[in-house]
């Protein structure tokens, strides 16, 4: 019986201990990731519903896949009150642009959108001898 005392309050200790964590705001992977991307967004609203949508542009002759948005919620002194990572559905191929359409996060005084996350794709050139 004193185990299953102490297993217990093991478990209630490391439970509270986790709930006082506070969570860092996310940023992009890349720090200079608007050396190869721009970004423009506009928000809109469909059937009620906010959004986001504008076009990411690759500056950068090589084509980027896995290509990930950060969304920022701001409030009116432009602190960060909500984030939402998103998908951009297509490859971006070099030199070339896309367009996104996302589920705003919260309602919020203004957005700010930045590329989180890409990957460049690199091809080898075989040549026979």
């Amino acid at each position: 019986m004193p185990l299953r005392v102490f297993l217990i309050a093991v478990l209630l200790a490391a439970t509270g201990a986790t709930a006082d964590v506070i969570a860092q705001p996310l940023t992009p992977h890349f720090a200079a990731w608007d050396r190869y991307f721009s970004v423009s967004a506009e928000s809109f609203e469909r059937r009620g519903q906010p959004g986001l949508r504008g076009y990411v542009t690759n500056r950068y002759g090589v084509a980027a896949m896995r290509v990930q948005l950060l969304v920022d919620s701001l409030d009116a002194s432009g602190q960060v009150v909500a984030q939402r990572v998103e998908w951009l559905p297509d490859t971006l191929p070099g030199f070339g642009r896309g367009y996104f359409e996302l589920p705003a996060p919260p309602p919020a005084s203004s957005y700010r959108v930045s590329v989180f996350a890409f990957e460049f794709i690199q091809a080898s050139l075989i040549q026979s001898p």
